[in-house]
Order: C-alpha cells, then structure tokens, then sequence
C-alpha cells in the first residue's frame, strides 16, 4: 500500500525530466520561425522598391538635358519643325555640337534601368557608357526656351488626316516628362503611351498599349527617305527581343519619343544608336484613322 504512492512519485519526476530534455529544445529550436518570417518581408519590400526605382529611374537634371537636345536638334536639323513650334532656326555659324549628339544619344542600360521587365518595353540595351558630368540649370534652361521662341504661322498644317501643328504642339507641351516604364500620366510616361497619347489627343483615335501592337497597324514604310510627319518609328533596343521601343517621326529624320535615358525628347534616325536598332517604320493614314475611330465609336454604343 505504501509503494504506490512512492512509484506515483518517481513517475511524476521522470516526466518532468523528459519533458525538460526533450521537449523544451524542441520549441526552443521551433520559436525562431515568427522571427525569421518578420524579417523576410521587408527585405522582400526593399528589393521590390529597388528595383521599381530603377525602372523608372530618369532624374530632372536627365530631363532637362532632354530638353535641350530636342532644342538643339530642331534648330539644327528642321526648318520645317522650326515653323510649326516657333523655333528660330540657328545660324549657320552655330556652335552646337550636333555629331556629339548622335553619337552619345541611347537608352539606358540593364544596369540603370531595370532588366527584369515583365513586358517588352523597357528600351533596355547593352551598356552604354557615355556619362554626362555637368547638371543643366532648369531656369537657365526655361529663360534660353522664352528667348527662342518667335511668333508661330497661323495655318493649320496637316499632313492628310494628321493635325502636325497639334501634334507638335503637343510634343513641345511634353517635352522633359519623366519617363515611367508603365506610366501613362504627366507624371510619368513610357514609349508606347506617349505614342497612345498624340493620337488619341490630336485624332481622338486610341492606338494599342505596347509597341509591339502598335507596329501591326497602318501601311509599312520600306525605306527612311520615305517617313513622313506621324509614322511610327520602331526600334529593337534589347538583345533578344523584337520590337522594344517606339517614336513618331517629325520630319529632317528627327523623332520624338519617350527615352528611358532622358524622358519624353526628340532624337536623330542619323545617331548610330537608333540608326543600327531602327527595325520598323508604319503609317497610319486616313482610312486607318477613320476605321479606329469607327470601331471605338461602335465599342461606345455597344
């Protein structure tokens, strides 16, 4: 009678023992796991917002330069342009190093603008290492803008069903816009969106998304001494993709376009750059134009 309680004893002790040797490591081992998780998520938002930064990476001192290349270019290059946005042409004594331009003139680099894309736009090409060490003064910038402007011809030029005085009304009005890979604002805008952007605005029709759908429409242009004022410039500025990027061609084989290096900016077809990676030309003329207007009406009512 008196050994059960002894042997109610000694299981009570080796328990406790057993529980502290094998139980208690056990949970010791197991409790890291909420720790570990705690940590994971912010690294994974930090990596996340590096590399959203990267692809939409184009500084305001970027933009400015932008700015002033699409200047130098029209001033150089188009009288044409120098008409329908009231730019006085420079002098032919001009010092204007436009063959520096054409040279240095790209998009950014995997590097700098992100190379895990979920999409074909991203202009992202082989490194480009040309570095631009001075940062141009915006009001300096916005006061040489004020003293090269001169009074615009009244007429309202088009070229066939396109407007060319609002289309290049509308670039200038666009001219230094960030550039922003899926952006479709003012407050930043990528290449097939600013595209989107004058057609819709000057014709009031609605072209494609990306630059891939953008270059099935219209009539193909076989060779560069035929681009008119409007085509679609296409280029292949990533290594193993198709068409990647695309402008619209003014005229003097300047095209405007938003570039990942410098924003919304007007570049040469005659830069070794975009003249090796020009790889589609279309245009979209007026029975074009007539039938995407007549599609979106019938989207409407439907």
């Amino acid at each position: 009678m008196m050994k059960l309680p002894g042997m109610s004893l000694l299981s009570i002790l080796l328990t406790a023992v057993f529980s502290l040797c094998f139980v208690a490591p056990e949970l010791a081992t197991a409790s890291p796991a909420p720790t570990a998780s705690k940590v994971s998520k912010p690294a994974a938002r930090k990596v996340s917002r590096k590399k959203r930064s990267r692809r939409s990476k184009c500084s305001p001192a970027a933009r400015a330069a932008g700015k002033r290349q699409a200047i130098d270019l029209i001033r150089t290059q188009s009288p044409e342009l120098c008409r329908l946005t009231g730019i006085k042409m420079a002098p032919g004594d001009s010092i204007i190093n436009t063959s520096e331009i054409l040279q240095s003139d790209g998009e950014l680099t995997d590097v700098q603008a992100g190379e895990n894309l979920p999409y074909e736009e991203g202009e992202i090409i082989a490194e480009l290492e040309q570095e631009d060490d001075v940062t141009p003064d915006l009001e300096a910038f916005r006061s040489l803008w004020l003293t090269m402007i001169d009074e615009k011809d009244g007429g309202a030029a088009s070229e066939g069903a396109l407007p060319k005085q609002k289309l290049a009304d509308l670039v200038m009005e666009w001219l230094g816009t960030r550039y922003h890979f899926g952006g479709m604002a003012r407050t930043g805008i990528d290449c097939s969106a600013f595209t989107q952007m004058l057609f819709s605005s000057a014709l009031n029709v609605t072209l494609p998304r990306t630059s891939v759908a953008q270059a099935t429409l219209g009539q193909s242009v076989g060779r560069r001494s035929d681009l008119q004022f409007g085509d679609l410039v296409f280029f292949r500025t990533r290594s193993r993709r198709g068409i990647s990027h695309v402008g619209m061609y003014l005229g003097d084989n300047l095209f405007a376009h938003s570039s990942s290096r410098y924003g919304v900016t007007i570049s040469s077809l005659e830069s070794t750059y975009y003249s090796k990676r020009l790889v589609a030309a279309r245009r979209i003329g007026d029975e074009d134009i007539a039938r995407m207007a007549g599609s979106a009406q019938t989207s409407n009512v439907n």
